[in-house]
């Protein structure tokens, strides 16, 4: 057990000790702090004090010495810890072809490449060193959007769910999903998304992975352009990071035009509609008809892209090119009189007769309907019908051409 030392007046009456100590081993420090090599040395302590054992002082300076050395260690772990120090890599881009849009498109409907378009990162989007290792610091990787203005509405994929940015199309928006090589994917949004926490100071070389989708608003789509733009910031956290202090990921110029329609040709330009012999007495007077024959005149129409084609058909009585009535006339060589045809079309409308011209709007045109890529089927049945009360028999034919016009 120590003892207490003397107080002043002591000291007057005892004159100071002087004794030798022997040698005392402490130990001292060498290398760097991070190396924590220690080595014993000698140290000789000369005690002097009034009154009191030199071995009480000698006590007291060793733990004076032992505190100072502690301290001394702890500020130097502490200062020896200096971050990070990040460069970023080339910029990630994603590419995008020119898109032809879809034709009326439902909000939330995927534009362009269904599995979205690859951030095509480079290598590492971060190159970083490190001076020392230290177990209490982290460092974390993440994303955020920027020059993006979100519209409300959201985009799923894989489990992931998304905010939709404008494109500065209208009727387009884009969501993006990124990730670490070695981890899942998260939605990139206008707030900081972690992608990767690791202790300091791993990993060294940083890498990015993502998508990037074309999502349909709502509302009809314009074609146009959009400028090349950076829609997307990447950082690692807790570091000195090199001008511009983060890894860009740029979307480029988004080019989209009008779907294309498709184009149409007929595939049965001549048809021929035999009534057979059909006997005088299978009439019942003025009006009535006989006889009944059905074919079909076929289109087929390719190469749209998502755009569709009104298509529109004129009959045109090719004995009598004025006839704009709702019959045709037999040929000058038939030998039947007393009769004459009539083609009758889906609905059971009567086919009135009119110019030959593909102009749309054509007297006597109607509209078939409107069709993508697609084969076309138009219906058309001949029939006889008594135009005098007496029917002379013979031969009856009758020769129409059809027209066809699209938009």
């Amino acid at each position: 057990m120590r003892r207490a030392l003397p107080d002043a007046r002591t000291c007057r009456k005892h004159p100071p000790a002087r004794r030798r100590l022997s040698p005392r081993i402490v130990r001292t420090q060498r290398g760097s702090p991070s190396s924590r090599q220690y080595q014993s040395a000698p140290v000789n302590i000369r005690c002097r004090i009034c009154g009191a054992p030199a071995e009480d002082l000698c006590m007291n300076l060793f733990w004076l010495t032992a505190s100072t050395f502690v301290g001394w260690t702890l500020a130097m772990h502490a200062h020896a810890f200096s971050g990070g120090n990040c460069s970023p890599q080339g910029a990630t881009t994603i590419n995008i072809a020119p898109i032809i849009a879809p034709s009326n498109p439902q909000a939330g409907q995927v534009i362009g490449l269904p599995e979205g378009y690859p951030l095509n990162a480079p290598g590492a989007v971060m190159q970083c060193r490190y001076d020392f290792w230290s177990g209490f610091h982290w460092v974390t990787a993440t994303i955020n959007a920027v020059n993006a203005n979100a519209t409300g509405r959201t985009f799923n994929a894989n489990g992931v769910t998304m905010p939709v940015f404008a494109t500065g199309l209208p009727g387009v928006g884009f969501a993006m999903m990124a990730r670490d090589p070695n981890h899942g994917f998260a939605a990139v949004g206008q707030s900081a998304a972690s992608l990767l926490r690791v202790k300091y100071p791993k990993p060294v070389v940083w890498g990015l992975q993502g998508r990037l989708y074309l999502v349909a608003t709502g509302g009809a789509i314009s074609p146009g352009t959009a400028s090349t733009r950076t829609v997307a910031h990447y950082r690692v956290q807790n570091t000195v990071t090199s001008a511009p202090g983060y890894h860009p990921v740029n979307m480029q110029a988004l080019v989209i035009s009008s779907p294309l329609k498709p184009t149409c040709r007929v595939s049965t330009p001549s048809i021929a509609m035999s009534l057979g012999s059909v006997p005088v007495k299978a009439f019942g007077g003025v009006g009535s008809h006989a006889g009944s024959v059905t074919r079909n005149i076929t289109l087929s129409c390719a190469g749209g892209t998502g755009g569709t084609r009104d298509v529109f058909i004129t009959v045109t009585d090719h004995t009598s090119r004025s006839n704009r009535s709702d019959v045709l006339s037999l040929t000058a060589n038939s030998q039947a009189r007393g009769v004459a045809l009539q083609l009758v079309r889906s609905g059971n409308i009567l086919v009135r007769y009119g110019a030959d011209s593909s102009s749309v709007g054509n007297p006597n045109q109607w509209m078939v309907g409107t069709t993508g890529n697609a084969t076309v089927q138009i219906p058309l049945t001949a029939r006889y019908i008594q135009t005098q009360q007496t029917i002379a028999p013979g031969s009856a034919n009758g020769v129409a051409t059809f027209t066809m016009s699209y938009r």
